[in-house]
């Protein structure tokens, strides 16, 4: 049984004495996937993280790679559960890339502002970028996902330059530029990700 179907499940338990239409069940089995989806991503980073000993620097590369993500979109395979485990092996690399270049001192400001700068570049260039399972067809909201994805790049730099820690500087820096990296065309032809 799949994700899909568990939720499906749970949401047919739940609504059962509520006489909610199929189109409300879809809506509330929808909601519990993508909620189980969420927890077990985190949780996959967390024990990755964990396992790398870098779970500081996972979390904060996620979490910001994470939001650019959900901003401006990028590349997609298949399936939700083969995304999340990718998300999850790829933010654990970059946490432990981070944790190790902020120990060797790696956080200067000309390095942030490089990888930052190259991220604004790709974001401008390409956010957002939509999937097969969720074309956006709004003229606006394109317009808003790129403005924030922009706004978003910009506010990390701030922030950034404003925190003196040295291990948020390349968890946030790295996890913004490897979800930039996910934006490019080789990453997102029509033809989605299939393993």
């Amino acid at each position: 049984m799949d994700l899909a179907q568990i939720s499906q499940e749970i949401a047919n338990k739940i609504t059962e004495d509520l006489n909610y239409s199929e189109d409300n069940k879809e809506i509330v089995a929808y909601a519990i996937e993508t909620g189980l989806l969420n927890i077990l991503g985190m949780t996959l980073i967390i024990f990755l993280g964990l396992l790398l000993n870098a779970p500081g620097p996972t979390i904060l590369a996620a979490l910001f790679g994470g939001t650019l993500r959900r901003l401006s979109g990028g590349a997609h395979f298949d399936t939700p559960l083969k995304c999340l485990i990718f998300g999850a092996i790829g933010y654990s690399a970059v946490g432990l890339l981070a944790k190790n270049l902020a120990l060797m001192g790696f956080t200067s400001f000309t390095f942030t502002t490089i990888v930052l700068f190259v991220s604004l570049l790709l974001v401008l260039g390409l956010a957002p970028v939509d999937s097969q399972a969720k074309p956006i067809h709004s003229r606006s909201l394109r317009k808003k996902l790129k403005i924030s994805s922009v706004a978003f790049v910009v506010a990390t730099f701030i922030a950034i330059n404003v925190v003196n820690d040295s291990f948020f500087i390349t968890s946030a820096t790295l996890g913004l530029f490897f979800q930039s990296i996910t934006l490019l065309p080789i990453f997102n032809r029509r033809r989605w990700i299939q393993l």
